[in-house]
This record gives structure tokens, sequence and C-alpha cells, in this order.
């Protein structure tokens, strides 16, 4: 490796992109949607922002590496601490800004570490709290507009804790007197897609808002390669968790080289586009570039390339422009970024204004 190829990778801190003027403009997204209500669409036929690894919105230069890191990214964490910053960082918001910019689908990796609920990508990102507090504060202000909100819990690291201790440490989280759990509207639901309960296929427009038409909550959460089967220990006292392997498509492409992510985005939506398999499942497009080193182009490009931050900037714009962007909602009605808020090339702008038009012409269809 050389002197300079060093440098790029090591030596630059920042991330190349500024914080985005804050200006909220979509506070609403579908609530008004005219004969939203009659229509009642399914869940999973609806079109939402959707904001990848949204804690790192908090990600601090610096910060604790999470329990389960690598020995060897805990023996070289001082040398790359600057890289590690660069590519751990995927939003620059909190997430009480990106629900303002749009997003509706929020994706959270949760850790246990030291005794508190955090949440981490490779570092940590604040406590959990702090997020669940950025949500309920917006949950709260627009709770009679309408709108869903989904929520995306991404286990990393639990000790001796299991999914029934988070789901109990989320009930004590309130603003202004309400959890998260008293914005859930639906019934119990059929976690794995193969018993009783609600399923995440059947669930409607009206179910997730309630008779009253609230703005409400669904939730998922994952079993990854991190599962132990100490985390389902304890039967939740809160069953209204989709397990999100189960219940949804969203291939994560592992690509950095952004024509190769392209082809396999197109690719992917061909393949739904062609048959009925995932028509009664949540269908996320997992759009953003990762750090990786597959093959030499991907490897190249992590290593010149500013920051995750930085290519997001390009590529966002690279997705509604030069890729058919109707049939990427068709397909995939949930669209994952980095850097939901970015402004550059208006980005949010346009991408709430196409998932406004999706939603609309779904509704119409349906009257």
């Amino acid at each position: 490796m050389t002197l300079i190829t060093s440098m790029l990778m090591f030596g630059r801190k920042k991330t190349g992109v500024r914080q985005a003027v804050f200006q909220p403009t979509f506070d609403v997204t579908i609530g008004d949607i005219r004969g939203i209500k009659k229509a009642n669409p399914r869940y999973v036929d609806l079109s939402f922002l959707a904001a990848h690894d949204a804690n790192t919105g908090r990600a601090e230069h610096g910060a604790p590496l999470e329990k389960c890191a690598s020995n060897i990214l805990f023996s070289t964490e001082p040398l790359i601490r600057n890289y590690l910053y660069r590519y751990v960082k995927t939003q620059t918001t909190t997430i009480y800004e990106m629900l303002r910019y749009g997003c509706r689908f929020i994706h959270i990796k949760v850790t246990y570490y030291d005794g508190k609920w955090f949440t981490s990508h490779s570092v940590l990102t604040g406590e959990l709290e702090t997020h669940m507090s950025d949500v309920l504060r917006f949950l709260s202000e627009r709770e009679n507009d309408g709108e869903i909100v989904t929520l995306l819990f991404q286990p990393i690291f639990f000790g001796d804790k299991s999914f029934a201790d988070l789901h109990d440490f989320l009930a004590g989280i309130r603003y202004n007197g309400k959890n998260i759990f008293d914005y859930v509207f639906y019934s119990p639901v059929d976690e794995f897609g193969k018993g009783e309960g609600v399923k995440v296929g059947a669930l409607r427009y009206n179910d997730a808002t309630g008779p009253k038409g609230r703005t409400g909550v669904v939730l998922f959460q994952r079993r990854d390669q991190h599962c132990l089967p100490s985390w389902d220990a304890r039967q939740s006292a809160y069953p209204f968790f989709f397990d999100m392997d189960s219940n949804a498509l969203h291939v994560w492409h592992d690509r950095s080289r952004l024509k190769t992510l392209d082809r396999e985005i197109d690719a992917l939506c061909d393949e739904i586009l062609a048959t009925d398999r995932y028509k009664d499942m949540l269908r996320l497009n997992q759009t953003q570039p990762s750090s990786c080193y597959k093959t030499l182009g991907d490897a190249l490009h992590s290593v010149y390339s500013r920051s995750l931050l930085k290519t997001a900037e390009r590529h966002n714009v690279r997705l509604i422009e030069k890729l058919d962007l109707n049939k990427m909602l068709k397909a995939m009605p949930v669209f994952q970024a980095d850097y939901v808020t970015s402004g550059h090339g208006d980005f949010n702008l346009k991408i709430n204004r196409a998932i406004r038009a999706y939603n609309e012409s779904l509704v119409a269809s349906l009257l």
C-alpha cells in the first residue's frame, strides 16, 4: 500500500459533506392523500423513504467500539479511527429530523454495553433512549395525521439480555406520557409468517393507523448472524414485532462500485416483477453502497472514496436520474438509502415527491 493510499484511507477525518440545512418539508407524507382511508391499501404496497443505519446521525469521532467488534479492530482502532468514522456514519441528522424530511422507515442497530442499551455501527452511536425519544417526539407532534412510521431493530450484541428485555426497555421510554407501543394499533402478529396472528401481507393502512386515523407504528426486528438462542429465552409481553427475515425481501448487495450496484438493483427489480412470490412481503430496496473489497473495482472505490456519506450523496442522485424510479418503487416500495436528507441534486425533494406520486396512484387505483 502506497503512502498516498494510506493517507487517503486513514488520514482524512472529515466526511466531505455538510450538515443539511434543516427546512422541514414532509411532516405529512400519506395521511392527507385523498381517499386513503376508503381505499385502505395494504401496508406492503405503500411506498416509504427509509434510512439505513439511522442511528449513525449521532455518531461521533473516536466513539467506543461495540462489544462484538473483532480483536483485530480493537487492536488497530487508534490507527484507523478516522477511517472508521468516515465509514460508520451514514446519516447526518437526528432521527427526529429525518422523520421531518419524510423518512418513514427507520433502521436502528442495537447493542447492550456496560449495563446500558446503545445503538451502534461498529462503534457506539448514542444511547437507544436518545434515539427513541426522537421518534416519540415526532409521533407526539403528528399523532393525529394518519402517518405510518416503521421501526426495524437489528440487534448486534445483547450480552445476557433477550428480545423481551429490549421490549421492556422500550416500553419504559416515554414522551408526553406515551411509549412506542401506545402507537401500535394492530393486533399481535404472526411473527414468522407461519402461525396465528396478523400477517404482514394482510396488514392495511387502517390497521396501522387505528379506527381514528392516528399516526401509527409498525415494528420489525432481525435475527441475523449475531443471534443466539438466549435472545429468545423469555416470552415478550409485546407481541407486535414482525421478523424481518421471514416477512421481507431486503437484499444487501454489499457493493462499493456504483455501476455494479446499479446493475444488481435493476436485476433484482426484474426478478421481483417477474413473479408473485414476493407480493405478500415487505420489499425493501437497499440502495446504499458499502465499503467492501469483493473485487478490485470495489476495493479501489472503497480506498479512494471520501466517505459513505460522500458516495451516497452522488449515488442517491444517480438512482433517481439513471435508473427507472417508478420501476424500482413498484418492485420495492421501501426505498432505503444512506444520507436520506441530502439536498445534493434535490435528492430529498425529488424522492419524496416520487414516493408521494406513487402512493397517490396506488390509492386512486383502489377507489
